[in-house]
């Protein structure tokens, strides 16, 4: 029997290794586990600041986006200020082919007016030259009677002379 309590006790001995060697691994499981717990712990922070990261990233992208809007209403009220002077610009070329036509029509009325001043002028030149002839009549009938007059004045003279002076005792020649 000795050998079979010497069988026992190694066979014993052997489950006593075994059970501590089961409680070693279960230590080393329970340490495991811990570990793996922290790495849990740790996976947890770490996706927490990358949650964290992403919301400012959000905030950041919500940031641009407001601002790509804002630069979206400049940029269409800039297409309406360009449309406005597109209208504009339209507007002028319509004015000035208006003013275009107005000297145009201006020109013309400018050369019929010329035209009737250049037959007025023509007119007035076919009336100075009545004028000057109906002028150079009457200067002929001026002289005429200018020298009729001075024959009657003269004869008026020598009548006159001959009659007044000779009875105040003068001679018509010294008249």
């Amino acid at each position: 029997m000795s050998e079979a309590v010497a069988l026992v006790a190694a066979l014993v001995a052997e489950v006593a290794a075994s059970d501590a060697f089961v409680v070693a691994v279960v230590a080393l499981d329970a340490a495991l586990v811990a570990d793996v717990a922290a790495s849990d712990a740790f996976v947890v922070a770490v996706v927490a600041e990358l949650a964290a990261a992403v919301a400012e990233e959000a905030a950041l992208v919500a940031d641009v986006l407001a601002a790509l809007a804002c630069d979206v209403a400049v940029v269409a009220e800039l297409a309406a200020l360009v449309a406005d002077d597109a209208a504009f610009v339209s507007e002028v070329e319509a004015l000035d082919a208006d003013v275009d036509a107005s000297l145009a029509f201006v020109e013309a009325v400018d050369s019929d007016e010329a035209a009737a001043v250049a037959e007025l002028a023509l007119a007035v030149a076919d009336v100075a030259l009545a004028v000057a002839d109906v002028a150079a009549a009457v200067a002929l009938e001026a002289a005429a009677v200018a020298e009729e007059v001075a024959v009657a004045a003269s004869t008026i003279k020598s009548h006159l002379a001959e009659s007044v002076f000779v009875v105040s005792g003068c001679e018509p020649e010294d008249v």
